[in-house]
């Protein structure tokens, strides 16, 4: 008999999980509550279909990106490679997306330095390494200059202190980032080869290491939620099943050798939801919150041409609002009336006072676009449309990991091992890949 498989979520993990399983020649039924999309949907501008925000398949390795063509059989999926600059106190730096220190002057660079410099020299005497309990511990690592930057660049991103999550939450954004960037690439990478220790507290770009691969996919000319469309047409002719259900009311009942569903048996039931989402699902400490969801404003643009060659500008600034402006037309597709698409992103509270005033988000957005270089000024923009998601993606509070796994394992007992968590805690569609292809080697 097939084993069947009952896979929990929605959007990349959910997709990629079915289809990695239906490979595998295992009955899948998908089990979403919204969009069974996700992130991975759209919107409309002229008629036209645009990414929520920017959705590439980045950071990509061999081996990820060639689970990511077969998954989407290729649908001409284009390697853009990595296209991004940084903003950074007023100065715009090419192909990099953290902070760029430089631009703070050289005495700024010089006075991080010696922080490490003396932290190098302390590490051949004394192996201790601090106890790191949240984001803020890891930050106090970091030089007393850019740790001002950084966790105040926390406060905008996040919109909540360091002190109050976890310590892999400095990879959910470059602003946040622990490897800094001091020097050119080629004395970064020199001290990165002759030292661990700066190895592992410097940073370089990424067209300068050739140990990192170097991959970034989009269909070009499209967007994402037209492949997307595209596999789950694909799962569904395969008999891949797909069910919406309320969280708040699912009842699933173990027994040793399966779980009963609705009156299905599954063998197995595979969660690739959030941990808030889990809690729900299984009624486990619903008093309490483990993850923090960032509220953001994504701004539209329509513009008769744009020159600048960057997928997007990470905006590593305190003094803007903007966190990324992407340049949507530069690997999507342009409008019914040939205009291309700037999108601004603004990570902003709904309590803001900025959050019902639509005109005023729009013109610091395209302020802010003007300042950071990625249009001139004497460019005017034909349209705008605000878009506000008050939950775009979750960020881990401390305990996050403690709760997880204590869930996960009262889960394995109460079902015989016939429910499995997979993909919470990891923030990158590439490491996804990678503990899917692990998991089920």
């Amino acid at each position: 008999m097939t084993k069947k498989i009952l896979i929990i979520g929605s959007g990349f993990n959910a997709l990629a999980t079915a289809h990695f399983l239906k490979n595998k020649n295992y009955d899948i039924k998908i089990l979403f509550e919204r969009n069974p999309k996700g992130v991975l949907g759209s919107v409309k501008i002229e008629n036209e279909s645009f990414d929520l925000g920017y959705q590439f398949f980045d950071g990509l390795d061999q081996e990820s990106e060639k689970f990511i063509r077969n998954m989407f059989s290729n649908e001409d999926l284009y390697n853009f490679k990595y296209g991004a600059s940084t903003y950074s106190n007023s100065f715009l730096y090419e192909d990099h997306a953290i902070p760029y220190w430089n631009s703070y002057g050289k005495m700024f660079v010089i006075k991080a330095f010696i922080f490490y410099l003396i932290n190098f020299l302390k590490s051949f005497f004394t192996k201790d390494e601090e106890k790191i309990n949240n984001l803020s511990d890891l930050f106090s690592q970091l030089p007393p200059n850019i740790r001002h930057v950084v966790s105040k660049g926390c406060e905008k991103h996040y919109q909540v202190s360091p002190h109050e999550l976890e310590t892999v939450a400095n990879e959910m954004s470059t602003f946040t980032n622990f490897r800094q960037t001091l020097f050119n690439d080629s004395i970064s990478n020199f001290l990165k080869r002759n030292s661990h220790f700066f190895d592992k507290h410097l940073a370089s770009r990424r067209k300068s290491n050739y140990n990192l691969d170097n991959i970034s996919l989009y269909p070009k000319g499209k967007n994402m939620e037209f492949i997307t469309d595209k596999l789950i047409e694909k799962l569904k002719n395969q008999g891949v099943i797909f069910e919406q259900c309320n969280f708040d009311e699912i009842n699933m009942i173990p027994f040793l050798d399966h779980v009963q569903f609705n009156n299905e048996k599954f063998n197995q039931i595979l969660v690739t939801t959030s941990l808030s989402n889990i809690q729900r699902l299984f009624k486990i400490n619903l008093e309490k919150t483990y993850e923090h969801y960032i509220s953001q404003v994504f701004i539209y643009f329509t513009v008769k041409k744009i020159d600048f060659k960057f997928q997007y500008t990470q905006i590593n600034d305190l003094d803007l609002y903007c966190s990324r402006i992407s340049n949507c037309s530069l690997y999507s597709k342009i409008t019914g009336e040939n205009n291309h698409i700037l999108i601004a992103e603004i990570p902003l509270t709904n309590d803001n006072k900025l959050w019902n005033d639509d005109n005023k988000l729009i013109d610091i957005a395209w302020n802010e676009i003007i300042k950071s270089g990625v249009v001139k000024n004497e460019i005017k923009y034909k349209t705008a449309k605000v878009l506000k998601v008050a939950k775009t993606f979750p960020v881990p509070k401390i305990n996050f990991f403690d709760f997880l796994n204590e869930t996960n394992l009262n889960l394995k007992k109460k079902f015989s091992g016939n429910i499995n968590m997979i993909g919470q805690g990891i923030f990158t569609r590439h490491k996804f890949v990678k503990e899917l292809i692990n998991k089920f080697k």
